[in-house]
């Protein structure tokens, strides 16, 4: 059984997270990536500052298994050539800000009626018909629109953002399902249509808890590492490190206190559910803390494990990357760039049991402008002709 999306073509004009996500699993699922960027320097992440060879490691991590096609779009041969792409291309990607892609005559309003049954699919930071549309959007400045921000930290210390970027991640796996859909739909009725996924929109879902406490008149509040709902939770030191207990139940309670040797907290008034616990936490979690320090992080893991109570060691980044378990997922895969050698790649995480699962990439990541000559040789383009639209500054 071969990949799912094989013989889907896409025109990839992403850059930074976002859109390269969504291209990357596409790409992963078997679809053919063009990736299209600017001659020179390519697209804003490659050219990252102070990067070994000139190309940023994150770049290579989200854009393994595409081609690479430079065109000038700000150039009227260059939209030309990327309308003949068009003329082959199953799904067009974009994430650029309000009004640029209107400006190189390349909106949605411009290709529909020429390219029926493309699918169009746009990723913005806030809706493209909103009030905000044209406020520039980074996972950065979502996390602060959103509220996100407001709510992540501590009590007496002002809102912090998280350096994951989950908003842009989460932003190019919703533009994944949006174009699936249309793919799905198009089977069915011959015809594309535009798919938008907006950041702040992304955002809604993942604030359930929190707007569902707002909608009830509760007042949400920085809590740090513990949580509303579930008490204890936090992060307690370990001899050789930290670990995150979450009691969820209150069996999950009982099973810890036992396992603490603590069982006479089970019957005391003070501790005997969340609420009262919630109000009594700085000694709940002294508790919690003076069993934990004296033990190994990994002692801890397996005793709770054992006990059925939710934990977690707090690894480091090092720890994840070197992690055996997200090799044998396949989440970081093998594959290579030159003048770097040996990279690794960011796999998917959507299993498919009729798919193999790759070790390493099916193509490394490409070095920029390395697959025009033979893309646009498929749109009638010949050596001589690309010579002068070289020295023209289109590709």
């Amino acid at each position: 059984m071969g990949l799912p999306l094989e013989g889907i073509r896409v025109i990839d004009l992403g850059q930074i997270f976002a859109a390269p996500y969504c291209t990357l699993q596409l790409a992963q699922m078997g679809a053919e990536i063009i990736k299209i960027e600017p001659p020179g320097a390519g697209e804003n992440l490659r050219r990252a500052e102070s990067s070994q060879s000139g190309v940023g490691y994150s770049f290579l991590m989200l854009n393994a298994n595409k081609r690479s096609v430079t065109l000038n779009l700000k150039h009227r041969r260059g939209r030309e050539i990327i309308l003949r792409l068009l003329e082959r291309g199953d799904v067009l990607v974009e994430n650029y800000s309000a009004g640029v892609m209107e400006s190189f005559g390349l909106g949605y309003e411009d290709l529909r009626s020429r390219f029926p049954r493309l699918i169009y699919a746009s990723a913005k930071g806030y809706a493209s018909d909103g009030p905000w549309a044209r406020l520039g959007a980074m996972d950065s400045t979502v996390q602060a629109s959103s509220g996100l921000m407001s709510v992540t930290g501590y009590p007496d210390r002002s809102g912090v953002r998280t350096q994951a970027t989950f908003i842009d991640m989460g932003t190019g796996s919703h533009l994944v399902s949006g174009i699936l859909a249309a793919l799905l739909q198009r089977e069915r009725s011959g015809r594309g249509q535009k798919v938008e996924v907006a950041m702040l929109d992304v955002c809604v879902p993942a604030l359930t808890g929190l707007i569902a406490e707002q909608l009830q008149a509760r007042k949400s509040e920085r809590l740090g590492n513990r949580h509303r709902n579930a008490c204890p939770s936090d992060v307690y030191p370990a001899a050789d490190g930290e670990i995150l207990i979450f009691c969820l139940t209150e069996p999950h309670w009982r099973a810890l206190a036992r396992l603490m040797g603590r069982d006479e907290m089970i019957a005391e008034e003070r501790f005997r559910n969340h609420a009262m616990r919630l109000a009594n936490v700085e000694e709940v979690d002294s508790a919690v803390a003076r069993w934990t320090r004296e033990r190994r992080r990994d002692e801890l893991i397996a005793a709770l494990i054992a006990a059925g109570v939710p934990s977690a060691p707090v690894r480091t980044i090092e720890e994840l990357t070197a992690d055996p378990e997200v090799a044998r997922r396949g989440m970081l895969l093998d594959s290579e760039f030159p003048a770097r050698g040996a990279i690794k790649v960011t796999g998917l995480p959507i299993k498919l049991s009729g798919s193999p699962r790759p070790e390493r990439t099916r193509m490394r990541p490409p070095v920029l402008g390395e697959h025009t000559a033979e893309v646009l040789a498929g749109v009638g383009i010949d050596a001589a002709e690309l010579e002068r639209l070289r020295a023209e500054g289109v590709v």
